[in-house]
């Protein structure tokens, strides 16, 4: 997977003009009536900020292109509109769908030649509105200032934040793969929740009036009291109709896909093995950073922060004096959890991970309470809020559902499968009481936009309190490893040092810069040997050194050396010295070997080291990239490595082609 990655960076960045006359055609085909409706535009644009802050496009060739096919875009709607405007109301799809065309013109009149600019960032009027600018007879003038400005706020608006995440990428990587992964995750979390919930909402009317066309058909053909109970719902004068419609399809789907999920683990369908996939792909991207992040995030599905929700909810409802709402909120969470408790031990199904406690987890309970819990709030605070508000709501309900239950599979609390189950069995509970509260309170709550304010600082204020008193830590099994093994200095240089890997590597095995070192000696004396030498520790990340990423001259030294992975385990010591020239430097990096060297009574560790030249490419602002030079050869890796170091070579060995010197401290 790596190597792929890699090997598409290299590719884009041998062939940036291609790479760029996508983005050109991605800005202009969105803009575009009735195309830019199937064209990820915007999705394109974060990918080429993403590829910009890895080092393989130009920042400023991007935004160029970018702007000028946005603006080009938006022309040909606008001149598209101009010449055609007595016959496009009569040309599909604005023949099938008048709707799409009248929303376009009620959102033209009231927010006149702005709205040029405004639609720009609503994917439904994107491709609209200029059309209709073009009907209604718009100035061209007037029409391309607004155009231009809209451009040279939506390319950056987009781009930019690709550029934070390509960067990023880029450090992560520059420490191991196996962040990459992690980070790929957690946004494409992020980007899935977002799109999800606005597909949903821009097509909810749409649904619900097909829907009600249908049921209605059927209320009319069936006149017993499922046809009365429909045709009440379809009764114009029923408020929040198209919601208990929608809320009625999240209820089949769930239920649909939780019975699927059930039969599946039953027969032991290929779901089963899909579990055991993505279990042992986590695991092979566990880290302690990783550990540490999806732990801190997992604190968002826990107890104390549910029960915190919980209290500010009901005491919201009591404020307003919904008595029912606070009934049917406790009843969602107590009898959820009651009915999962009685499906686990019917199922019998132990978690991938016996260390992490709990006997049974299909279907997780851990889920579907962070479902219960967020997806009733999410509908409480979407009723009301406005419709974007509404949007972003549900967009981070879900998404605090996506990596509560990603957390938990990673550390193997349960399966994907009862992750999946747990989440589709709460959905269509929370459904089903939004129905019923809908149903028995029609009439629209009072307007609360400060409560997703309010919501959102509790959170916070709740995981930022389990943090801060390591209440959010790893779970105890988070990468142990066993205590190193002791073995006498006889022994190191005959066997032992043939133990050791000759390359670091990361992620699947892959091979990296060579392990020239092992160094029996303490740490101290370690730090005090080098620093004797010249050599100082690598510097930290810190507000300062990232700045210096994107300092237009600044030298080697001055910027972050990032720990990396050995198989899993972070750097311990990481030390530095300047190159012969600004743009170059020498780093070498130590990692615990898992042995230890002693006669019985003492041990002293011993540490593998890699040595690396790195230099500082500046190929592309606004990034200054700093990779390993791999022009030196193995025996100049090695010469590098072991001059001035301070410490007595015992001897120099042979790994596998790769020179290597045994090492240990003339205090030792």
């Amino acid at each position: 997977m790596e190597h792929a990655y890699i090997h598409l960076l290299h590719l884009l960045a041998g062939h940036p003009a291609w790479t760029l006359t996508v983005i050109f055609l991605a800005a202009f085909l969105e803009a575009i009536a009735v195309i830019g409706t199937f064209i990820p535009g915007s999705t394109a644009m974060f990918l080429a900020g993403a590829l910009t802050g890895t080092g393989s496009l130009s920042l400023v060739w991007v935004l160029v292109w970018a702007i000028a096919g946005a603006i080009a875009g938006d022309g040909m709607s606008f001149w598209l509109g101009s010449r055609y405007k007595d016959q496009i109301a009569q040309l599909w799809p604005f023949a099938k769908h008048p709707e799409v065309l009248e929303a376009g013109h009620r959102y033209f009149r009231k927010h006149g030649a702005k709205s040029v600019v405004l639609a720009r960032f609503i994917a439904p009027l994107r491709a609209i509105v200029p059309v209709v600018a073009g009907m209604l007879g718009m100035t061209p003038l007037r029409f391309y200032a607004m155009n231009v400005l809209s451009a040279l706020i939506w390319a950056p608006a987009h781009i930019l934040p690709g550029v934070v995440f390509g960067a990023s990428v880029l450090l992560a990587g520059a420490v191991s793969f196996r962040l990459v992964v992690i980070l790929a995750l957690l946004v494409g979390i992020v980007w899935l929740s977002f799109r999800v919930a606005g597909f949903l909402l821009s097509h909810a009317n749409a649904w619900s009036s097909a829907a009600g066309r249908n049921l209605g058909s059927w209320a009319c053909r069936h006149p017993g009291p499922f046809g009365r109970f429909a045709r009440k719902m379809l009764d114009p004068e029923t408020p929040d109709a198209s919601s208990i419609l929608l809320a009625t399809l999240i209820v089949l789907v769930s239920g649909a896909l939780f019975f699927g999920v059930l039969d599946d683990v039953i027969s032991g369908d290929p779901l089963t093995r899909v579990d055991l996939s993505v279990y042992h792909f986590l695991q092979s991207v566990r880290t302690p950073w990783g550990d540490t992040v999806l732990a801190g995030l997992s604190t968002l599905g826990n107890t104390i922060t549910l029960g915190a929700l919980i209290v500010t909810v009901t005491g919201w409802m009591l404020l307003e004096r919904r008595w029912r709402t606070i009934g049917y909120w406790l009843a969602a969470v107590v009898f959820s959890q009651l009915l999962i408790f009685a499906l686990q031990f019917a199922m019998h199904r132990a978690p991938p991970n016996a260390l992490m406690g709990g006997s049974y987890v299909f279907p997780s309970n851990h889920v579907a309470a962070t479902v219960t819990v967020y997806g009733f709030l999410a509908f409480l605070l979407a009723r009301r809020v406005g419709m974007l508000e509404g949007m972003l709501v549900a967009a981070a309900s879900t998404m605090v559902v996506i990596v509560v239950a990603l957390a938990g599979v990673y550390f193997g609390r349960y399966w994907v499968s009862d992750a999946i189950g747990g989440a589709a069995l709460a959905y269509a509970w929370v459904a089903i009481i939004a129905i019923t509260a809908m149903w028995r309170h029609p009439q629209a709550p009072p307007e609360r936009p400060f409560m997703p304010v309010v919501v959102l600082v509790v959170m916070l204020v709740s995981v930022g309190a389990q943090l801060g008193f390591s209440l959010g830590a790893p779970p105890p099994d988070s990468m142990q490893r066993p205590p190193p093994v002791l073995v006498t200095q006889s022994q190191w240089k005959l066997s032992v040092w043939k133990r050791l890997p000759c390359y670091r590597s990361d992620m699947g095995g892959d091979l990296k810069e060579p392990l020239t070192l092992q160094w029996v000696s303490n740490l101290d004396s370690i730090r005090g040997q080098l620093r004797a030498q010249g050599w100082v520790e690598g510097t930290d990340l810190s507000p300062h050194s990232l700045l210096s990423l994107a300092s237009p001259n600044v030298a080697a030294t001055s910027l972050p050396v990032l720990p990396k992975l050995n198989d899993g385990v972070p750097s311990t010591a990481v030390f530095m010295r300047p190159g012969d020239s600004r743009d170059e430097r020498d780093v070498l990096r130590f990692w615990p070997s898992g042995y230890a060297v002693g006669d019985g009574t003492s041990a002293t560790p011993l540490w593998v080291g890699a040595f690396a030249h790195e230099r500082l490419a500046r190929r592309s602002w606004p990034i200054n990239i700093v990779r390993v030079d791999r022009d030196w050869s193995l025996p100049d890796v090695h010469a590098a490595s072991g001059a001035d170091l301070g410490a007595a070579l015992v001897a120099t060995v042979s790994c596998h082609g790769v020179p290597v010197s045994l090492l240990v401290s003339q205090m030792e």
